[in-house]
């Protein structure tokens, strides 16, 4: 059966093209969504599978519900297009430590599995990033407009204060559960997200980092028998402090001892 991969990418174009060579066979179909912000992107070539890039394009903010938006959109253009044994999400900086033909009989071990990789639960990081109202947040991270990031800024931070002061939360009840946001969904639990995007964008729309938490929750709490596999070793990726570092090309060999399959986030410099 195939396989969908879905790609988010907005650099790194290189790591992109041996990330698609790497997983080219047949039965692997490409969705690739280029960030709105890149104004040339890329000719990706494959040879044995199939590529589709996504016409409609999200401005994808880090942080903000566009990245819930932007894997949503990946999900229903191949539902579109499934069945598939699993849709995979990926960004554009992955490479899979393990061959795709050891990749597709790991899967194969797991059909009808939503396969995640969760993180130990936290009630305050939950709490502060999907309790709250977060708003702005479109400029937190960009350089382009420095005057536009200040002023959002302040807004923002100064919009938490009153929230914590007054006790301001929603979604109260909600039990929230973390994972990477990087994960393969079966053809049941894609349908069932696509189903129901207008609900979880809804909910999420002043999440910060929401994208780390809307799949394995909205599953988790929909009533229906999804069977979840906690992975582990689906992902090799490091952090300093929130943010994971980026590894050389020339490391690829050393992290395959990692037994992980995928790792992240690469860089050709």
């Amino acid at each position: 059966m195939k396989h969908a991969w879905l790609i988010i990418a907005h650099n790194e174009f290189e790591v992109l093209q041996r990330l698609v060579s790497m997983l080219d066979a047949p039965g692997s179909d490409f969705y690739i969504h280029f960030d709105k912000k890149v104004l040339n992107p890329p000719q990706i070539h494959v040879a044995k599978g199939n590529l589709t890039i996504l016409d409609k394009r999200v401005d994808v903010c880090w942080g903000t519900v566009s990245q819930i938006k932007t894997e949503l959109l990946l999900l229903e253009a191949a539902n579109n297009r499934g069945p598939y044994a699993h849709y995979h999400i990926l960004s554009g900086t992955h490479l899979p430590l393990k061959s795709v033909e050891e990749l597709i009989r790991f899967y194969a071990q797991h059909k009808d599995e939503e396969i995640m990789r969760f993180w130990p639960h936290d009630e305050g990081d939950a709490d502060f990033k999907l309790r709250r109202f977060h708003y702005p947040m479109k400029y937190f991270k960009r350089k382009d407009n420095l005057i536009r990031k200040t002023v959002d800024t302040f807004i923002w931070k100064g919009m938490l204060k009153i929230q914590k002061v007054f006790g301001i939360r929603h979604h109260a009840k909600c039990s929230f559960q973390k994972t990477d946001n990087w994960l393969s969904l079966s053809e049941y639990g894609c349908a069932w997200l696509v189903r129901h995007k207008n609900e979880i964008m809804k909910k999420y729309r002043w999440s910060f980092c929401g994208d780390e938490y809307f799949a394995a929750t909205e599953l988790l709490s929909s009533g229906m028998d999804f069977k979840i596999f906690d992975c582990q070793d689906l992902l090799h990726v490091e952090f300093i402090g929130d943010t994971p570092t980026s590894f050389p090309l020339s490391a690829y060999h050393d992290l395959q001892e990692t037994g992980a399959l995928w790792a992240r986030k690469f860089t050709a410099e």
